[in-house]
């Protein structure tokens, strides 16, 4: 009868103590707790703790430096109980007054319970802060989690610290706030890389900028963007477009380990923008650009005509001469015209040409000095060779077009211009021709000899005319002329 009586009131003990009714059952002073904020009021904020109990935390703790709060209602919460006298107090940290106050700062050093204090002054060293009126110090390596250059910065504030150490009965406490700072690093770090996934777009800033790019923070880990993933358009350092502190949104392009097996990001900025394809260029075939040469290869050069547009000049389009290798004639940097050749908008490619860009322009000349031209036997013109025949040479006549051609036979070369055409007449050699034909398919013949001969018989006739002028006449004029003279003498 006694020992059922013993057990009816030890039942009723528990279920006292388990009742949500009674406030602070089943919670003890530093003791972590999650909950659901469910009211915000004007002090204080009202979290579900779960079991019917509700924890009170001040609003105070969750105002930004400017006095925004910066939570919401359904947010999850993180908390420590700071009391459960008149209720369930809530903290980030044990906040405590009075005697016990070395009691509970044991406790908490136990089991690792950040404590809030502020920072009350520097001393060599490191700091002084006040944890309700006891005095700690934080070594100046221990407030932050970077370099301090400016530890008067830190006056007046009130952070969370971790109690590392407690002697001579609470007259010499070290704290340290950068553990808790780690802690906290590493837990975005967990939740980051839970969702850094590539192709995934993330808000990051900029930490510093290095020679080969920037690194980005993405949420407690860093990541690089390369200087070629930076923009589209051609920049040399990244300082030209990123400074530390900078706001960037960034794409997560590839994860690899590094060679101690942590975690290499590779991120770009460039992804999340349209290229100059995307945007829609405006350059046509045939058009005339000025660009500049932003690297050369063994095959061309790469000229950028627009930000982010670049197009190729292959080594045989530099120039009507042979060119082994473009940095023979062209360097880095160099601004040139070019003729756009051909707009492969699938592969998003840009074929160029310089040389293309030089005829053009001397075409226009042309058509500038004598109006439109019309191909006609005849003419004499100025051509350009472009290839060279055991028959022939092939001779290129811009002024009626890009792709004109005329053949100049072997025969139709004036007597001072046989022998070895290639040595005589390397590509690009500018010579003087008459159209002498134009056939049905429109094959055009040319000719040197023609002209020379016409000078011969131009030059002929001019002396003939310079001898009639001076009085010479013909040969038996000048004979009779003679035996006057002398029978005159006799």
């Amino acid at each position: 009868m006694i020992e059922n009586e013993k057990q009816e009131e030890m039942s009723f003990a528990e279920l006292f103590e388990a009742n949500p009714q009674t406030p602070g059952r089943g919670f003890t002073a530093g003791a972590a707790v999650s909950g659901e904020v469910v009211k915000i009021g004007k002090e204080t904020i009202f979290v579900d703790l779960g079991g019917k109990s509700e924890g009170m935390v001040d609003i105070a703790e969750f105002l930004d430096e400017n006095g925004n709060l910066t939570l919401k209602k359904g947010d999850k919460l993180q908390l420590r109980v700071a009391s459960t006298r008149d209720g369930i107090h809530l903290s980030k940290g044990i906040k405590f007054h009075g005697d016990d106050a070395i009691d509970v700062l044991r406790d908490a050093q136990r089991s690792l319970i950040p404590v809030e204090g502020r920072v009350s002054g520097v001393n060599k060293g490191g700091f002084d802060v006040d944890i309700s009126g006891i005095r700690a110090f934080c070594p100046i390596s221990q407030i932050d989690l970077h370099y301090c250059g400016k530890p008067e910065e830190h006056i007046g504030a009130k952070y969370q610290f971790r109690v590392k150490e407690i002697k001579e009965r609470g007259r010499n406490v070290l704290v340290s706030r950068r553990v808790l700072l780690q802690e906290e690093q590493e837990k975005k770090l967990i939740e980051t890389l839970a969702k850094v996934q590539p192709g995934v777009d993330l808000e990051g800033k900029v930490t510093r900028v290095v020679d080969f790019g920037a690194f980005i923070d993405i949420g407690g880990i860093e990541g690089m963007v390369h200087v070629s993933e930076i923009s589209h358009a051609r920049i040399n350092h990244p300082s030209e477009v990123l400074k530390a502190g900078d706001s960037v949104k960034v794409r997560v392009m590839k994860i690899e380990p590094d060679k101690g097996g942590r975690k290499k990001i590779a991120l770009s900025i460039k992804a999340l923008e349209p290229d100059a394809w995307e945007r829609g260029i405006e350059c046509r075939e045939g058009d005339i650009l000025r660009g500049k040469i932003s690297h050369l290869t063994d095959f061309g050069a790469f000229v950028e005509i627009g930000p982010g547009l670049e197009g190729l000049v292959h080594v045989s389009e530099i120039s009507y001469e042979r060119v082994t290798h473009p940095k023979k004639v062209l360097n880095e940097g160099d601004t040139v015209d070019v003729l756009v050749l051909k707009v492969d908008q699938e592969k998003h490619r840009l074929s160029l040409s310089i040389k293309e860009a030089i005829i053009k322009r001397q075409m226009a000349e042309y058509e500038k000095e004598s109006g439109k031209a019309r191909l006609e036997v005849g003419q004499i013109l100025k051509g350009i060779v472009e290839d060279s025949k055991p028959y022939g040479l092939f001779v290129r006549l811009p002024q009626f077009g890009i792709d004109v051609r005329g053949l100049l036979p072997t025969e139709e070369l004036g007597d001072s211009n046989k022998g070895d055409m290639n040595k005589k007449f390397p590509r690009g050699t500018e010579i003087q021709v008459e159209i002498v034909a134009v056939d049905e398919k429109g094959r055009i013949r040319l000719s040197q000899k023609v002209m020379a001969d016409r000078e011969d018989r131009q030059d002929y006739e001019k002396f003939i005319k310079k001898g009639d002028r001076t009085g010479l006449g013909t040969l038996g004029d000048i004979f009779e002329n003679l035996k006057l003279d002398e029978k005159k003498e006799e």
